[in-house]
C-alpha cells in the first residue's frame, strides 16, 4: 500500500490532545497521537512517529492515508477484520441461543452438535461447541425439575396477573393496614441424607454414605420476597392443626399488617376446617406448578447446605438446620433476588 510522506492536518494541536484524552480504545488513541506529534511538531517525520508509538512506518502511513481521504471520522472507524470465518456463523449462534432459552434445554454438548447438523446443516466439533457454549455463554449443565403432565400452562401465564388482582383487592379489604406480600411452603428434612453432585478428579467416582433412617422434621417457612425478611416455625409433622398453629403464631409476630401470602394448593391449605386470621389473604398458585413460588429456591440453597453430610443423632441435625437458617436470616438481602 502506497502511503504519504507529507499531509495537511487541519485541527490544532489542543483539539488533538483533547481527543486523544477521550478516546478508551489504544488503537484509536494511538492514531490521534500520530496526528498530534506531527501537528505539534514533536515529531518531525512520519518514520519518527513510528519510532515514537513502536509502530512499523507503513502502518502510520496507512492511519494518515486515512485521515487524508476522510478526515478523523474515517480514521477513527473501527473497521472489520479479516481472519478465519466462525465455524457457527452469527445467525446460527442466534438460533442456537433461542434454543438455550426453552426451558427443556439439551441433555448434553453433543446433542447441540448433533442440533447444528440437523436445524441448521452445519458440521463443527465437539471442542467448538463447548468453548462456545460452556466457555463463552456460560450455559452448562443443571439438574432438571420435574415438570408435572398435569401442569396447566395457560393458567401459569395466568398467575401473575391473578396475583397482581388479589393484591389490589387486599388492598380494598384493609385501606387501613400496610399491604405485605409473601411466599409461604413446607419442606422435610431428616437423617436420610441429602444427595448432591460431589467434585472428584477424573476417573474418580465420587461416593456418598446411606443411612436409611426416616426420621424427619418439617419446617414451615414465610419470605417476604421485597424486604428479604422471613419467618420459621419448626414441626414434626404437616398437617391443619400444625398449620394453623403456625399462621397464628406469623400474624401475633405481624399483627398490624394486611398479609397477602402465596403458596400451593395442598389439603393443609385448602381444608374448610381451617381458622384464617382476619389481615390474612392466601393466593393460591396453579395445581403442579411450585416453580412459581420463589421460597422454592431457599430450600434449595437450605438443602446444599446439608447435602452429602450424615446425621446419626436427629438432635444434631436439628441444630445444624436452626444454625443455617439463622446464618441465611442475618444475610437475609440476599433473598431479595428470590423472585
Amino acid at each position: 500500500m502506497s502511503g504519504v510522506s507529507k499531509i495537511e492536518i487541519s485541527e490544532t494541536s489542543g483539539l488533538l490532545l483533547i481527543l486523544m484524552k477521550q478516546q478508551k480504545k489504544l488503537p484509536m488513541r494511538e492514531r490521534v497521537q500520530a496526528l498530534y506529534l506531527l501537528k505539534s511538531k514533536e515529531a518531525d517525520s512520519i518514520a519518527h512517529v513510528a519510532r515514537i508509538l513502536g509502530h512499523n512506518r507503513v502502518t502510520v502511513q496507512g492511519w494518515l492515508s486515512e485521515y487524508k481521504q476522510s478526515g478523523l471520522k474515517g480514521l477513527l472507524a473501527l473497521k472489520a477484520h479479516g481472519g478465519r470465518q466462525a465455524s457457527i456463523p452469527p445467525w446460527a449462534q442466534t438460533k442456537l441461543k433461542k434454543r438455550l432459552q426453552q426451558p427443556r434445554g439439551f441433555a448434553s454438548y453433543g446433542d447441540i452438535v448433533d442440533w447444528l447438523a440437523s436445524e441448521c446443516g452445519i458440521q463443527v466439533q465437539y471442542w467448538v461447541v463447548y468453548d462456545l457454549v460452556r466457555r463463552r455463554w456460560g450455559a452448562k449443565p443443571k439438574r432438571p425439575r420435574p415438570c408435572h403432565s398435569k401442569q396447566n400452562s395457560e393458567m401459569v401465564d395466568e398467575f401473575p396477573h391473578r396475583l397482581m388482582s388479589q393484591l389490589r383487592k387486599a388492598v380494598r379489604v384493609a385501606p387501613d393496614l400496610q399491604l405485605r406480600y409473601w411466599v409461604e411452603d413446607e419442606s422435610r428434612f431428616g437423617l436420610k441424607p441429602i444427595l448432591r453432585r460431589r467434585i472428584t478428579a477424573r476417573g474418580v467416582a465420587p461416593i456418598a454414605l446411606e443411612y436409611w433412617r426416616f426420621e424427619w422434621v418439617w419446617l414451615y417457612g414465610f419470605v417476604e420476597p421485597l424486604t428479604g425478611e422471613s419467618f420459621f416455625w419448626e414441626f414434626s409433622r404437616l398437617d391443619r392443626v400444625c398449620f394453623e398453629y403456625v399462621l397464628d403464631r406469623f400474624t401475633e409476630a405481624y399483627p398490624e399488617d394486611m398479609h397477602v401470602i402465596q403458596m400451593d394448593r395442598s389439603a393443609v391449605h385448602t381444608t374448610p376446617k381451617l381458622v384464617v386470621p382476619e389481615n390474612v389473604a392466601f393466593c393460591f398458585q396453579p395445581a403442579y406448578s411450585p416453580e412459581l413460588n420463589p421460597i422454592e429456591q431457599l430450600w434449595s440453597q437450605l438443602k446444599g447446605k446439608l447435602a452429602n453430610r450424615q446425621w446419626f443423632d436427629f438432635d444434631e441435625l436439628r441444630r445444624e438446620l436452626s444454625h443455617q437458617i439463622r446464618t441465611m436470616t442475618h444475610a437475609g438481602l440476599r433473598w431479595r433476588s428470590l423472585p
